[in-house]
């Protein structure tokens, strides 16, 4: 028999906060409410959380009846899937199912996750498997296919690679995998939670930990996840140096969890004799963190925002974030353009490289509309794609100085952009990508 999710310690009783504030007698609620027809009871509880359910469950055997019906839980369950699912799958019920990962079911819902490792970072997805009942997430990888080189009339000289890159999740290694637990539920408020993956038959180890919200008033940027170049409300401490100490680093109650960051630590283990868990040299901490929807989906005023993959030469493959945002219309009318958004367009690296690493800007461009256009182009490459104005960010190794040069953004489709970098004679593409298809790999 599964406990009540009311229920201190046993499973999920993190789920509520004060159980003694919320054992309310029938009486106080009203007797009334109790006589409705069951199907009208229903249908108000369906507009409860998992925690108001958990805390009606505990005031009488009515409310404990109905705050077990399926239906409720199902329909909360698929409140953080993509697509909804009709049966609980490898779970006896879809209640069971839902107190297994809780309280991590913001980590499917929100899907985009990247990282802060140093310099490179790291962009997963994360979804939920109902074939398997785990959550998982993978890196999200893309490869180059072969190069064929193009001839641009408007300036021969100029080297350009065609970019049609293949993209999908690197489904070998898993970033992070939540199970079930046959031997008790997973305690997610007390600490790190271990994810036992095929790796480990290399000795190589991962947990899983969640993250508080807020953020010290005075500390630094470089310290804060995500980067203060991506815009964010939710913005978490970066633990890259193990600074805080245990009980500060996890936090202990349901509502000091952030649901827009969580923490995977991985290390190596060889030495016999010596606690598994033990840190390391070879250890590395990562803090995830979400981007919100409104970021990355595109709009008629912001068609070019989303995630891209843009072709970085010896670096390999990069994904950048694509950020628009309006500007005031004050070339519109004398351009005969009325129609083209007045944009900037900027775009933010997710995953980086030595030169310029994850969080920063790679280019930008102060207006994609008439107040930036530099010409439309007429040879047969890039023909009616309109070019406007732009810088893009270079630096040495260890992002030394960096600086911003003069550059072209050609605006081919909303689909496909090349970035003209003039004084180094070069030419990049970038191509957005199909999040949703890539989940449903």
């Amino acid at each position: 028999m599964q406990p009540a999710l009311g229920e201190r310690n046993q499973g999920p009783a993190e789920m509520v906060d004060d159980p003694q504030a919320s054992l309310l007698s029938p009486g106080e609620i009203g007797a009334p409410f109790l006589e409705l027809p069951p199907e009208l009871v229903q249908q108000i509880l369906s507009y409860l959380s998992a925690q108001d359910l958990a805390r009606l469950s505990t005031t009488c055997r009515t409310f404990a009846e109905h705050a077990t019906n399926e239906l409720l839980w199902m329909n909360i369950i698929n409140s953080h899937l993509p697509e909804p699912i009709h049966d609980p799958g490898v779970f006896d019920s879809f209640r069971g199912l839902y107190i297994a990962h809780h309280p991590c079911w913001f980590v499917p819902r929100n899907k985009v996750w990247f990282s802060d490792t140093e310099h490179t970072g790291n962009l997963i997805l994360a979804r939920y498997d109902h074939r398997r009942g785990v959550i998982e997430a993978y890196r999200v990888i893309a490869e180059r296919r072969s190069h064929q080189f193009q001839i641009w009339d408007w300036n021969p000289d100029v080297v350009i690679q065609s970019f049609n890159p293949k993209v999908s999740l690197w489904l070998d290694d898993p970033v992070l995998l939540l199970k079930k637990h046959n031997e008790g539920q997973p305690r997610y408020l007390r600490g790190e939670t271990r994810m036992p993956m095929p790796i480990e038959t290399q000795h190589v180890f991962n947990t899983f930990s969640l993250c508080s919200p807020g953020l010290p008033a005075d500390l630094k940027a470089n310290k804060q996840w995500p980067p203060t170049n991506i815009p964010s409300k939710h913005r978490v401490y970066r633990d890259v140096e193990l600074e805080l100490p245990e009980w500060e680093r996890h936090p202990r109650q349901l509502d000091n969890v952030s649901e827009h960051a969580f923490r995977i630590r991985r290390w190596a283990h060889f030495r016999l004799g010596m606690p598994m868990f033990t840190a390391g040299r070879s250890e590395t901490l990562s803090t995830y963190a979400t981007l919100d929807p409104d970021l990355y989906t595109p709009t008629k005023e912001k068609p070019y925002q989303g995630i891209w993959v843009g072709d970085y030469s010896a670096h390999g493959c990069e994904f950048l974030l694509f950020l628009q945002r309006e500007r005031a219309d004050e070339h519109a009318s004398d351009s005969g353009e009325e129609s083209i958004p007045q944009c900037s367009l900027e775009a933010v690296k997710l995953t980086g490289d030595p030169n310029v690493p994850r969080g920063e800007i790679s280019f930008s461009a102060d207006d994609t509309g008439p107040g930036g256009l530099v010409r439309i182009a007429e040879e047969a490459l890039f023909q009616g794609a309109r070019i406007v104005r732009s810088r893009g960010h270079v630096a040495g190794l260890g992002f030394r100085d960096d600086t911003f040069i003069e550059s072209q953004l050609i605006l081919i489709s909303t689909e496909c952009v090349a970035h003209y970098w003039e004084t180094m004679g070069h030419i990049s593409y970038y191509r957005r990508l199909d999040i949703d298809a890539l989940i449903r790999t």
